[in-house]
């Protein structure tokens, strides 16, 4: 295989059984000032790595290997030594061994263009996100570009937002990112089918114009919880121009309302129209919230092929563990149905 022609996959995850990686945790989050360590059921693990890992395998055979980032430990069912699969550590990745150990994800991502024989071509996904159906290579990569939609959101997420909805690490994070962008890309980028291809709606439409031709400055960039494709050399010219503030959330342990995220890195791409226009919406976000709605959904998505994507979403923080682990089985052995075939290099 060309190297040009080679597409690997990323993501991370953490094994929150693991008693070291607790202890360390606990030991850190006492001086810190993050909101994060109070959120315990950020960490939980729904058991579906391994269906990740699968789906990856079934339904995009065509991907070179799979780079799983982990504080060092793997799930034992798992072959590291497979041809496939590439175990990077943050050792290997964080250039300061100083902001380790990190329990951010944030902080992760601001390391990936670190991660030694990574293809040019990758895709970056979450150990929650299924792929649901057989892919071809073009709904990640065309022209060696990574395929993504442009949709200038309608809601400006300032004071006004935050009075309604409250102060959020994860729209901060967002909003942290558009403020670089903002200060640094000009407007005129993208061509005229990447702000109005025939792929986005009325609505997607009406908005990008407005921002194109009114608004002149970015204040929300939607999309959509999925996989997403990013080519390498645009990771390498990002963390060079924002090379501080990557630093700066790099050294954060836990998440930080001051953060930055690895959207940053689409955005860019977006913003000076180096990519390919297709809004495929072809996701589909479960949110994790009680026993019975998981069971009907379930039922529901179980044999269809609508989608492309399916993400779990733990969102149950107001339910207990042990409801959790009922649904965690459930999900378990409805994965377990849809995807029987092991791995290469599963054991």
């Amino acid at each position: 295989m060309n190297e040009e022609d080679k597409i690997d996959f990323v993501l991370p995850w953490v094994d929150s059984s693991d008693l070291s990686w607790q202890e360390e945790k606990g030991k850190y989050a006492l001086n810190s000032t993050s909101h994060d360590t109070e959120n315990n059921t950020r960490y939980r693990d729904a058991n579906t790595l391994r269906y990740v890992l699968r789906s990856i395998e079934k339904n995009c055979p065509w991907y070179h290997k799979i780079y799983l980032i982990t504080t060092g430990h793997y799930p034992r069912w798992l072959d590291i030594h497979h041809p496939k699969i590439e175990l990077i550590t943050h050792d290997d990745i964080f250039p300061d061994n100083n902001d380790l150990p990190v329990f951010n994800v944030n902080a992760i991502e601001m390391n990936l263009v670190n991660i030694k024989g990574l293809s040019e071509k990758f895709v970056y996904l979450n150990d929650d996100t299924i792929i649901w159906k057989y892919l071809e290579i073009d709904r990640f990569f065309k022209n060696n570009k990574p395929v993504d939609f442009f949709y200038h959101g309608w809601l400006p997420r300032g004071r006004v937002y935050k009075l309604v909805r409250s102060s959020d690490v994860w729209v901060d994070a967002i909003l942290n990112n558009i403020h670089l962008i903002n200060n640094e890309v000009s407007l005129g980028k993208m061509s005229y089918s990447q702000y109005f291809h025939h792929s986005y709606g009325l609505k997607q439409k009406i908005s990008n114009f407005l921002y194109r031709f009114l608004y002149k400055k970015v204040f929300w960039i939607n999309h959509w919880h999925h996989p997403q494709p990013y080519v390498k050399q645009n990771l390498k010219y990002v963390s060079s121009i924002f090379s501080k503030e990557m630093k700066e959330t790099s050294r954060h342990r836990f998440k930080l309302n001051t953060d930055i995220t690895q959207y940053l890195y689409r955005y860019w791409h977006l913003m000076t129209g180096d990519f390919e226009p297709h809004n495929y919406d072809d996701g589909y976000v479960v949110r994790m919230n009680c026993f019975q709605q998981m069971k009907d959904i379930l039922e529901e998505i179980k044999y269809g092929d609508t989608f492309s994507f399916v993400c779990f979403n733990d969102q149950m923080n107001d339910i207990s563990d042990s409801e959790f682990q009922e649904v965690v089985a459930m999900l378990e052995q409805s994965l377990k149905e849809k995807f029987k075939q092991k791995a290469s290099f599963e054991f």
